[in-house]
């Protein structure tokens, strides 16, 4: 990948005009080398969602987990985790319990009232069956099902608003969406026969759909409401977002970054998808 690759939305993030539009007021802040080496950063995490974040063994592990302990090594400290359910993740950080968001946290406008974001990857979501149903291809092919989604995630409000209206607009039945406290928790729903079908992140329906002992299968077609995702801290942290941005800046810089992207099959983000969503 060359140079160019490497300085994508992220390296141009630096720039103030990039990194306001993404939600983070930047002020003067020490460069990544300044950061205290006890200064640990904490990072809230739902461990739950594979391949992003979750636990093998007993240690974190994952995309976020590696981005983190990679930015971290650049501030010259650790990264410790406060394993969180995602729904407590925003105001958790709000209560200062952790320093940063790293747990593929989708980039809204609504939540960029309330955090400001770095933007890191690029995803979209994906529809899972149980093996051997029939395949639903888009979100109208959801309308007059029960479909399980994580609590809390943007795709709620994707099904439950935009497309049910659409369902209903076009003489249908609204989707019935489920919320659940984890993703594992709605897999095991569909293979029990509760769910009609499953809405995930791609990534993670990705590792469903590889997993051979789960009898699922991804029947989208292509993204369902493609959607940029960052690390996030509180309102007006600049100090924080601004390190973290450097520290990820340097990354690309090495190569690393986007090794670490295609390792996990993520896109960079999309500047001007980042415009639209935060105007």
């Amino acid at each position: 990948m060359t140079s160019t690759h490497h300085s994508s939305a992220l390296r141009r993030a630096l720039d103030l005009g990039t990194l306001a539009a993404a939600g983070v007021a930047l002020t003067a802040c020490a460069s990544p080398a300044d950061a205290p080496a006890d200064d640990a950063l904490q990072v809230g995490i739902d461990l739950t969602y594979a391949p992003y974040a979750y636990y093998e063994g007993d240690s974190p592990a994952g995309f976020e987990v590696e981005a983190t302990t990679a930015i971290a090594e650049e501030l010259g400290t650790d990264a410790s985790y406060q394993d969180t359910r995602f729904e407590q993740l925003i105001p958790g950080l709000n209560a200062d319990q952790f320093d940063v968001i790293a747990s593929a946290l989708y980039i809204t406008p609504e939540r960029a009232q309330e955090v400001d974001f770095i933007p890191t990857f690029s995803t979209g979501n994906s529809i899972v069956v149980a093996q051997g149903s029939a395949p639903l291809e888009t979100a109208a092919d959801l309308c007059g099902l029960v479909v399980g989604v994580i609590k809390g995630g943007d795709i709620v409000n994707s099904l439950r608003d935009d497309a049910s209206a659409d369902c209903t607009s076009a003489g249908g039945d609204a989707i019935d969406v489920r919320e659940f406290p984890t993703d594992p928790e709605a897999t095991q729903a569909l293979l029990s026969g509760q769910l009609d079908a499953q809405v995930t992140d791609a990534g993670v329906a990705s590792t469903l759909d590889e997993n051979g002992s789960v009898a699922v299968e991804i029947t989208s077609t292509e993204l369902l409401y493609p959607i940029q995702v960052g690390m996030a801290v509180r309102k007006g942290d600049a100090d924080t977002a601004e390190r973290i941005a450097e520290a990820i800046a340097a990354l690309q810089d090495s190569g690393a970054w986007a090794d670490l992207l295609a390792e996990y099959n993520l896109s960079e983000p999309d500047d001007d998808a980042l415009a639209e969503i935060l105007g």
